[in-house]
């Protein structure tokens, strides 16, 4: 929700930016009149976010609360790893610190 009202403040900062510039709404997108974008826009929409949410929910149903956050904190490694197989991204120090810090802290807080 927090996100949601983030990115809802940014988008009418920009519209409004864009209307006291002399544009209009339309400009805040060109791809708007593309078929192809809104296929994709719609397909990132429901494929990684809708079906992922459900499939998740649905996942931490059959495991206790513990497993759940050990797999879950786990997705700083996992964004690491495909980050340096697809794009050749390699982590700094500290994000390879801070990324292991999450993890043992929820692997100690699932031990008591």
């Amino acid at each position: 929700a927090f996100l949601a009202g983030m990115y809802g403040l940014w988008f009418l900062s920009e519209a409004l930016s864009t209307l006291n510039s002399g544009g209009t709404l339309l400009q805040l997108w060109s791809g708007f009149q593309s078929i192809p974008a809104w296929i994709l826009l719609a397909y990132s929409a429901v494929g990684p976010g809708a079906i992922a949410d459900l499939l998740q929910q649905q996942g931490q149903k059959e495991v206790t609360a513990s497993e759940s956050n050990i797999i879950l904190c786990t997705e700083s490694i996992f964004a690491a790893v495909c980050a340096f197989t697809l794009l050749g991204e390699v982590s700094s120090i500290q994000e390879v610190i801070g990324g292991l810090f999450i993890v043992v802290s929820a692997i100690l807080a699932s031990q008591q």
